[in-house]
């Protein structure tokens, strides 16, 4: 049978150096590249689970022989949404090794780099990962992520003085309305960037809430 370019290998016929093998029906080899995923997935998730994750460069063949794994075996496509995310850049440049600009996580908490002034915590990465659309290109730098943990902070200022505000029983705010962006940036395509300015209105409000109750009762 002549070999197409959209064929691919389910299990693949190991030379006998390679350091993967195992006995088979087709002889002694290792099981190719999309069917590890399929298998993985099937046996941890379930023939059928909610989101699948990685990055653009999958979407094409990695992913499409994915699915058509699972529907020839399981009837069905293995996940209900696929997200995939952009490149990730560091100081405008792409992140390689051989430039040595990649981070292992660790190294971002812990600022042992040579790119980075100092650690940041696990929530203020995440925070500023988060305020870039996941199917957009990140750039990481240390200016960028000292920002978004000078901007973490402040957010988390007004969650503590939230905690402190005594309701009152009239408002000029559509708290509804505000609480309803919020879902629908999320239900946008997980539209991350509009959440988090949606969450810095509601801060401005909870300060703004704050000092009239501190003036008040003065």
């Amino acid at each position: 049978m002549r070999k197409r370019k959209i064929d691919f290998a389910l299990w693949i016929k190991a030379k006998p150096e390679h350091l993967m093998q195992w006995p088979s029906p087709w002889g002694m080899g290792f099981p190719g590249w999309h069917i590890e995923c399929s298998a993985m997935s099937t046996k941890y998730l379930g023939e059928k689970f909610d989101i699948h994750g990685g990055g653009m460069d999958l979407q094409a063949t990695h992913h499409t022989n994915e699915i058509a794994q699972n529907i020839a075996y399981c009837g069905k496509s293995p996940a209900n949404y696929w997200m995939h995310t952009n490149m990730l850049t560091v100081n405008g440049q792409k992140m390689s090794k051989s430039l040595g600009n990649s981070f292992l996580p660790m190294e971002l908490f812990t600022g042992e780099h040579p790119l980075l002034t100092k650690g940041f915590s696990p929530m203020a990465v995440r925070f500023f990962m988060m305020q870039t659309h996941y199917s957009s290109t990140l750039d990481f730098s240390d200016a960028a992520l000292q920002g978004s943990e000078k901007a973490f902070n402040r957010l988390m200022e007004s969650y503590k003085t939230l905690q402190n505000l005594t309701a009152s029983p009239t408002s000029n705010e559509n708290i509804s309305a505000l609480e309803k962006k919020c879902y629908e940036a999320m239900d946008d395509d997980f539209n991350t960037p509009i959440l988090i300015a949606n969450l810095f209105e509601a801060a401005t409000i909870i300060n703004s809430a704050n000092d009239k109750s501190i003036f008040n009762a003065s």
